[in-house]
């Protein structure tokens, strides 16, 4: 399942910048949206949990079974609503070979400024530690 949502992302952020480069930041704008209408909750919003490398409130923990995250920034919630869905997706089994590259495969880190690059790797980093 990891390898389609990669895939499924990818082609969605493609179109989407084949179309206007600034579509894409549309687009995590609303997945932002998403992410904080059953996000993280505010007991789980401690400095382990936090992406200390975004410039805004970012956090990601497992709750209930699965991945959730909050921030209060829209375009950093955009890319943890991708990330928490795939983390989500996952099985067992993928989730005990995942690594930093395979996220490099979806290429959302080229669509990103360089300072959300850094919170997004991290991001990815602290959900690899939490399910291996």
């Amino acid at each position: 399942m990891f390898k389609e949502k990669i895939d499924e992302y990818k082609t969605a952020l493609g179109v989407l910048e084949s179309l206007d480069g600034l579509e894409v930041y549309s687009y995590l704008i609303e997945k932002g949206k998403e992410l904080n209408k059953d996000a993280l909750s505010v007991d789980r919003q401690i400095s382990e949990n936090k992406v200390t490398q975004c410039m805004y409130d970012l956090y990601v923990d497992k709750e209930d079974g699965r991945f959730k995250a909050w921030s209060e920034a829209t375009i950093a919630a955009g890319y943890a609503f991708i990330l928490v869905d795939i983390f989500n997706s996952m099985t067992e089994e993928e989730a005990q070979t995942v690594n930093i590259k395979d996220f490099e495969e979806m290429e959302l880190e080229k669509k990103l400024t360089m300072n959300r690059q850094t919170g997004y790797f991290q991001m990815i980093e602290i959900m690899i530690k939490k399910v291996q």
